[in-house]
């Protein structure tokens, strides 16, 4: 019998449309995944040190020349900056530590690093209340400041950070010192999003914490991605479809398609429409440090740094604001997409003022602001904790670690 060709056609169609869609498998070493997990940590530090000379300084108008080094009062010339503060002296803190030294950028995260592995990556809002009363006490600003004020009063979070109790809800601080779960989600976004936002409440609350929620996602894929373009798109899609940073980022990637290579225009327009932010009866809170302008400068170097290092750092710092904290973030992500190898080594081995190191920052993380922490410590031990509680994360997830030709590889769920 002779069978019609149409309806054969019709139905290997249907079966290939009703058929599971087979994803590619995602698959890293743990000598790549170490090498990306140095990148996040060294790079969170480079641009820690490159902000720092410039931090609240410009507003108005963005830094006049590009940053592409560690700038301090005896090379700045004219440029403004932090002159009596001692970290905008880095090169020669570099000198007196014989390595790199904390800030909030990282000391935070190397809290919850302790408190992850003391509890486990289903820790709860008690016990890392018991790590910020036991570890942060001070050197701490604005809503982090406010949070652990809070806690001592009785308070867990999320109160801590509610707009009920917190009037710094909306500040920067949730998205710089929570980058380090994707470090433990990587290629994990979703899961990196939900425990970034997680510790976001310990300190902000409603759109505060979309941008930690927006880098939480880019930082864990670019453990995979390599197109800032598609990392800020994933972002996009991550956060609420609502408030003033979903508005933002639509803004800043048009403005980017619209003049690709002048990115002083759109941080002029961030800085026009978001500084001080108002839609209808809705005005929201003006502040330096604000996480709306603040994020939205870095999805803009981001985006204008094209996966270069230098550039993407260079714009986040030379965008002003809280510009330390903002390149930290991005010096992280761009470090995870790289790998710690294509961080410059004049920001990493050649940055003293006389010598060099043989390792980035002499591998070398000196612990001077957290209580009841060990003080010198190894960021390549820091770095290895890091991927251990990573595999765990991998594994619990639902993922595998196998052998491949004498290599460790992680299937990432």
């Amino acid at each position: 019998m002779k069978i019609p060709l149409q309806p054969i056609a019709t139905v290997v169609f249907l079966v290939f449309l009703a058929a599971p869609t087979v994803a590619q498998e995602r698959s890293i070493s743990r000598a790549d995944l170490i090498e990306k997990t140095s990148g996040f940590w060294i790079g969170q530090l480079v641009g820690n040190y490159m902000g720092f000379p410039f931090e609240n300084i410009y507003v108005d108008e963005p830094i006049p020349v590009l940053v592409d080094r560690y700038y301090t009062p005896h090379n700045g010339g004219d440029l403004r900056m932090n002159r009596h503060d001692h970290r905008a002296f880095a090169p020669y803190l570099f000198t007196l530590f014989d390595g790199a030294y904390t800030d909030d950028d990282t000391d935070i995260e190397f809290v919850t690093l302790h408190a992850v592995e003391k509890y486990g990556l289903d820790i709860d809002y008690q016990q890392i209340t018991e790590a910020w009363k036991r570890h942060i006490n001070r050197r701490i600003w604005v809503a982090n400041r406010t949070a652990r004020n809070l806690m001592d009063q009785g308070l867990l979070p999320p109160d801590t950070g509610s707009k009920q109790h917190n009037p710094h809800w909306f500040q920067i601080d949730a998205q710089l010192v929570n980058e380090i779960w994707s470090a433990f989600y990587p290629g994990m976004p979703a899961k990196a999003a939900e425990r970034a936002e997680w510790g976001a409440r310990i300190t902000n609350d409603d759109w505060g914490t979309h941008p930690t929620i927006a880098y939480a996602v880019m930082i864990s894929e670019a453990y995979f991605e390599d197109d800032p373009q598609r990392l800020v798109q994933m972002a996009l899609d991550a956060i609420p479809a609502e408030g003033p940073f979903y508005e933002g980022m639509n803004d800043v990637i048009r403005w980017h398609a619209e003049t690709p290579d002048d990115w002083r225009s759109t941080r002029q327009k961030i800085h026009d429409k978001y500084y001080r932010y108002q839609k209808g009866d809705y005005q929201a809170p003006v502040s330096v440090v604000s996480s709306l302008v603040n994020g939205l400068c870095g999805i803009m170097a981001v985006l204008y740094g094209e996966g270069d290092f230098m550039k993407t750092v260079g714009i986040a710092v030379s965008a002003g604001y809280d510009c330390d904290n903002q390149a930290a973030t991005c010096g992280g992500l761009i470090g995870v997409m790289l790998g710690a190898q294509a961080i410059p080594t004049e920001l990493t081995h050649d940055c003293l003022p006389r010598g060099r190191w043989d390792k980035p920052f002499n591998d070398t993380y000196i612990n001077f602001s957290r209580d009841d922490l060990p003080i010198h410590n190894r960021i390549s031990d820091i770095v290895q904790r890091i991927v251990d509680i990573a595999e765990a994360a991998i594994l619990v997830e639902g993922g595998q670690k196998l052998e491949r030709e004498g290599q460790i590889i992680y299937v990432i769920p």
